[in-house]
């Protein structure tokens, strides 16, 4: 699996992160992503984050194309998307990512993706962690400025507890 920055930095800031561990047995981050989530920061999220890469856990990864600035301009995504994306259609892997835009243009590539909300759906559909816990993660992301439509949440939320009944 191929993270981009923002799944990253909202399930640290609410101290998830350890979901990605539980869910996958290798997680990449292109060297591009790693500096924009710890490079000029020195935050609780950016701590946790480049401890998880200390902890090896989480890998850099460089990407061998050299397409990432015209990907960026092209689709109009920052530079920590593209190379996600194109890290994740070198490696074959699914790709994290949220943004709209990030997705689209993955999906044009070829490359499968899921959000922040699907981690947190599988992670409750192995009983990872329960509905309460999965309602209050969601929750708290928002409260830390995840944006989610409110339709999004109803049916995140909705679809969470059709797989808590089962």
């Amino acid at each position: 699996m191929v993270s981009n920055a923002s799944p990253l930095i909202y399930l640290s800031m609410v101290g998830n992160l350890r979901l990605l561990n539980n869910l996958f047995n290798e997680i990449l981050i292109p060297e591009e992503v790693f500096r924009e989530v710890c490079g000029m920061r020195d935050t609780p999220d950016s701590i946790v984050i480049s401890s998880a890469v200390d902890d090896g856990w989480i890998h850099t990864k460089d990407v061998v194309s050299r397409d990432i600035d015209s990907l960026a301009k092209s689709s109009g995504i920052d530079i920590g998307e593209a190379a996600a994306i194109l890290l994740a259609k070198e490696t074959e892997a699914l790709l994290l990512i949220d943004d709209k835009m990030g997705r689209t243009t993955a999906e044009i590539l070829g490359v499968r993706c899921l959000g922040t909300v699907g981690v947190l759906l599988r992670a409750l559909s192995i009983s990872i962690i329960d509905l309460s816990e999965y309602v209050e993660i969601l929750d708290r992301m928002i409260d830390s400025g995840f944006r989610l439509d409110s339709k999004v949440y109803r049916l995140a939320v909705r679809i969470a507890k059709d797989l808590d009944e089962k």
